[in-house]
């Protein structure tokens, strides 16, 4: 067992709850590394065949070609964006998570909700997919 502080109560986490204490920490330090353009540091939570959607529809497909793609954005006016999970469940097998919430640009008006695949490869969060949409 583990015990976490949150909002100064203890609480006990059996071994579900700690997996999506590792799933939201990977996604705090996801949000940080686009906050300071560390493309690596995004990509490390990315499975090698990951798949994205944008919110505008636009698809992605593996690692290689998202890390491009990141580079290419930071290059420019950057779109620093954050997601906050709302929500995140641990399949029975704990080897698959599902996460939602919402995501936000820092620098434009975009916001809309998001949904993301975990899957546990080798003992670790990895993200094999993830769904965004833009609600403006």
């Amino acid at each position: 067992m583990i015990l976490l502080l949150l909002h100064e109560q203890k609480i006990t986490m059996g071994p579900k709850t700690a997996e999506i204490a590792i799933i939201r920490e990977r996604r705090e330090d996801s949000n940080r590394a686009i906050s300071e353009r560390d493309v690596p540091g995004i990509a490390q939570y990315w499975m090698d065949d990951i798949i994205v959607i944008s919110g505008e529809g636009g698809q992605y497909i593996g690692k290689k070609l998202l890390v491009q793609v990141f580079k290419d954005m930071f290059k420019t006016q950057p779109p620093l964006f954050v997601r906050r999970p709302q929500d995140i469940i641990i399949g029975e097998s704990q080897v698959l998570a599902w996460e939602t919430g919402e995501w936000e640009y820092n620098t434009d008006s975009f916001r809309g909700n998001y949904s993301a695949m975990w899957r546990k490869v080798a003992g670790q969060w990895l993200i094999q997919s993830e769904l965004f949409v833009s609600l403006d």
